[in-house]
């Protein structure tokens, strides 16, 4: 009788045993399921911060351009390099090349303008596909040129 209840016993814990050995797998497979939501999570909040990076520049150039051009109301290649300038100096980087539509109906004293600039903006994230947009700002002023 104590032959049978210590083979029952060392049975058990042979099972206790591999049961213990088991566990070693799963921490790894946790791991991985936690690094790939981890990965996403980080380069979605990054992709997220060089889009308001790049749309606070495409602001700022685009604003720039206005008011160069309410006071030098005929040189719109110098206002599209402008904001083209202030995108290259985005330290986040991500722009292209800017488009720029201004709507002037004539270039008298006190007219009011309105500049729009688009860039095309792409977010890059591992493991998730979107769909290319645009960024668009548009600012207005009043021409400021006295002839």
């Amino acid at each position: 009788m104590k032959d049978e209840y210590t083979t029952r016993s060392f049975h058990f814990s042979s099972l206790i045993l591999h049961a213990e050995r088991s566990d070693r797998g799963s921490v790894s497979v946790e791991m991985v399921f936690f690094l790939l939501i981890f990965v996403v999570a980080f380069f979605g909040a990054v992709e997220m911060a060089r889009e308001v990076s790049v749309k606070h520049a495409l602001d700022v150039g685009t604003y720039r351009a206005v008011r160069y051009l309410s006071i030098v109301p005929g040189d719109q290649v110098t206002a599209r390099n402008m904001i083209q300038i202030e995108l290259d100096r985005n330290v986040l980087g991500g722009a292209g090349s800017v488009q720029m539509t201004v709507d002037m109906p004539s270039q008298s004293f006190q007219t009011v303008f309105s500049v729009t600039a688009e860039v095309p903006y792409q977010p890059v994230i591992p493991l998730m596909i979107f769909a290319p947009k645009t960024l668009r700002v548009i600012h207005a002023q009043s021409i400021e040129a006295y002839p």
